[in-house]
């Protein structure tokens, strides 16, 4: 048992977990919880699952018990809200950002209706190409790709000469860590290029019609974002295609930031004013960046630094810590860990 469970776990025998989240709904503490998710469903029912396991946060019953929590003890707000307090309004009593990164199918079939029975909102980040042009996403491409080759190893020429055995679970798992981390990593890669000579590479086959049906399958569609934000969501930008910002020169950061807001307002007819940072990196030493995001109207900007945002009022308004969540994570430490954010890292 690691030490951020043992403690969660000592706080809850005790009744320190309850005693604080009740304490936090009556005083106010400078934190903001902002809990990310991207999927809420048991791979285990879709097997074999060919896809990320990576962005599954939580079974739909582990989620209920989640939001149940939230909307017992805490207020949801909004982007907007977060934005006004940024700039001197109060936020309040007992916030909470609850936060979804991408857009897929099971935010709104299975997230949306446990939301509604404990009336709490959340803010939904759309990677607008996908939507649009009905394709996978590039991360559960990987994965379908080298979960069905039946190829003994993984060879590649593009970005460089690669070689990866593919003959254990294990070794075709950390095949597609090495392909997911060249995505995230290599600066200036073509990426549906690279994604052709993986599926040669693999020999799976992959044509428009699998890429539709899969995102058909998978992915929201645009009159089904609408109907989140009819039902009180927030709805903000997770750039179009879902590249690393870091990678990018400047033309495709204005495509990506630009792009995905001018795509939102057009769908939603409302306007875009924050956005998630794919893989959700800090912008540390990058004002290019920065600058982008300025250009391109935003007001916010939120990182997968894993954290509870401390609240100032001169606080970074583009580096907005998130909490992360893992499959599986135990009922007593996703509450300890709002009851007591300062027990466990921040920044």
């Amino acid at each position: 048992m690691n030490k951020r469970l043992l403690v969660a776990n000592v706080m809850e025998k005790i009744g320190a977990t309850d005693a604080l989240l009740a304490l936090r709904r009556m005083a106010g503490f400078p934190y903001l919880p902002v809990v990310t998710f991207h999927r809420v469903l048991d791979p285990a029912k879709q097997a074999p699952y060919l896809f990320d396991e990576g962005v599954v946060d939580s079974a739909p019953e582990e989620f209920e018990r989640q939001i149940k929590t939230i909307g017992r003890f805490f207020t949801p707000i909004g982007t907007d809200d977060l934005a006004a307090a940024m700039a001197g309004a109060k936020l309040p009593k007992n916030p909470i950002l609850v936060t979804f990164d991408d857009g897929y199918k099971d935010n709104i079939e299975v997230a949306l209706p446990i939301m509604k029975r404990h009336s709490v909102k959340a803010v939904f980040f759309i990677a607008t190409q996908y939507l649009s042009r009905r394709r996978m996403f590039w991360w559960d491409r990987v994965n379908y790709l080298l979960k069905r080759s039946n190829s003994a190893s993984l060879k590649l020429s593009y970005p460089n000469e690669i070689e990866l055995p593919l003959d254990t679970p294990a070794d075709r798992a950390t095949a597609i860590r090495t392909a997911l981390r060249i995505v995230k990593t290599h600066v200036g890669l073509d990426l549906e290029y690279f994604l052709e000579l993986l599926a040669k590479a693999a020999g799976v086959a992959w044509n428009t019609r699998i890429d539709r049906d899969l995102a058909e399958a998978a992915l929201m569609t645009w009159d089904q974002v609408r109907e989140l934000r009819r039902a009180g969501m927030d709805i903000q930008s997770h750039t179009r295609t879902h590249r690393v910002l870091q990678t990018l020169d400047a033309g495709q950061l204005r495509d990506e930031l630009q792009g995905s807001k001018e795509d939102l307002e057009e769908q939603l007819d409302a306007p875009i004013t924050s956005i998630s940072y794919p893989v959700g990196h800090r912008l540390v030493e990058r004002e290019d960046i920065r600058k982008a995001l300025d250009d391109a109207g935003y007001s916010l900007g939120f990182t997968n630094a894993t954290g509870t945002h401390r609240m100032r009022r001169d606080g970074d308004r583009y580096d907005v810590s998130r909490i992360s969540l893992d499959y599986g994570t135990p009922d007593v430490l996703f509450r300890a860990r709002l009851a007591a954010p300062f027990l466990f890292p921040t920044r």
